[in-house]
């Protein structure tokens, strides 16, 4: 492949992140609206339709994109590797969420701010909303930016550069107001890509990513 060709092929691979990128971002929009309309159930009941008919879109995309360039072949499942990516997750993000206490005086993220308040008007769309934080979101995180993402980028056999874009990108797509809220969400995208990249399997990183939700989300409804 020429140096042009080779420049090309980047910027569409660039194109495709990107895209991906935005596209992840729209699904919550559809339950902040609905947020703002609690008494109209029609309004809602078409808004979580435009909610999952985009994850259904961005997951089909992305399924098809991570098949076409996927470098891993023959990984299996490992619930020890998901059990152990979990704890040191819960570890990682103690450590940072002290921190951002410490230096930040803010007992949450942003981003759970965020999430906190959309799940506090509209029972509907909390509900599903809250169904698709362990099965719809991790699913579709996963393959844009662990499944698409590292493999789109670098040679195969470069481990860490992959590990370490997959948490900055992985950062990006979630609020961040400082740099510790910054580095949690990219520790928690590196733990993820680890995960993913030696078990060879997307199965495991989405397995605990949903792990990592569930929690997350019943911590936020205080279950």
């Amino acid at each position: 492949m020429s140096k042009l060709a080779s420049f090309f092929d980047f910027i569409y691979r660039v194109g495709i992140m990107m895209i991906l990128f935005l596209l992840i971002q729209l699904p919550p929009v559809a339950i902040s609206i609905a947020n703002r309309h609690p008494n109209n159930l029609w309004l809602t009941i078409l808004l979580l339709a435009i909610f999952l008919i985009m994850f259904a879109f961005i997951i089909g995309w992305a399924r098809r994109l991570y098949n076409q360039y996927n470098q891993l072949s023959g990984g299996h499942f490992r619930i020890g590797l998901v059990i152990l990516g979990y704890f040191v997750l819960l570890i990682g993000m103690s450590f940072f969420g002290q921190l951002n206490m410490l230096l930040f005086h803010q007992t949450q993220t942003a981003n759970n701010q965020a999430i906190a308040q959309m799940l506090t008007h509209n029972q509907l769309a909390t509900v599903v909303f809250a169904i698709s934080s362990f099965t719809l979101t991790p699913v579709a995180e996963e393959l844009i930016f662990r499944g698409v993402l590292t493999n789109l980028f670098f040679k195969p056999d470069w481990f860490w550069p992959k590990i370490i874009l997959s948490g900055l990108v992985f950062s990006l797509a979630h609020i961040s107001t400082n740099i510790v809220s910054f580095c949690t969400y990219c520790f928690m995208g590196m733990v993820l890509a680890y995960v993913y990249r030696r078990s060879g399997s997307l199965k495991n990183s989405i397995a605990l990513h949903a792990l990592n939700n569930i929690v997350a989300m019943a911590a936020l409804l205080k279950i």
